[in-house]
């Protein structure tokens, strides 16, 4: 047998099971989800979620509803949605690239103050995990904003 594909299946195998070892261990914590703050609040001290991996709330506080449920880097999920929204809910065009934000778009076209929109997060730290951890959250609560089609995508 190819001994190279035999090393790259073991390493593999190595992965995988520390993956598995991680999960157990998160399976015994019960998920911290922040007090939700304005979008455009800053952070608080300590909140350190600039490269964080986990899940989102955006939540209309008149309403106290959440709207929409995402995942992916948690600072940079908020940011995105709070340039397009100030950009009156239209994708902002760069020379090379594109960044829009379609939960950023339906906020502005609900409710153009940005005061009205709260951010709530919960930190994953595993991108497997705040995927379904997001499906289930969406299946669930069945935001307004989300594309039930798109949950995990």
């Amino acid at each position: 047998m190819d001994k190279i594909y035999q090393k790259s299946i073991n390493i593999r195998i190595q992965k995988l099971s520390e993956h598995i070892g991680e999960l157990k261990l998160r399976s015994e914590m019960e998920p911290i989800w922040s007090t939700p703050i304005a979008i455009d609040e800053r952070l608080p001290s300590g909140a350190g979620i600039t490269k964080k991996m986990g899940v989102y709330q955006i939540i209309h506080k008149p309403t106290n509803t959440i709207m929409s449920i995402g995942k992916g880097n948690l600072g940079d999920r908020r940011a995105r949605h709070k340039r397009v929204f100030l950009n009156k809910g239209r994708p902002i065009e760069n020379e090379s690239s594109t960044s829009d934000s379609s939960t950023a778009r339906k906020m502005y076209q609900h409710d153009t103050n940005l005061d009205n929109w709260l951010f709530s997060w919960c930190e994953v730290g595993n991108e497997e995990l705040a995927l379904e951890y997001e499906i289930q959250l969406q299946a669930y609560y069945n935001p307004e904003f989300n594309d039930q089609t798109l949950a995990g995508k």
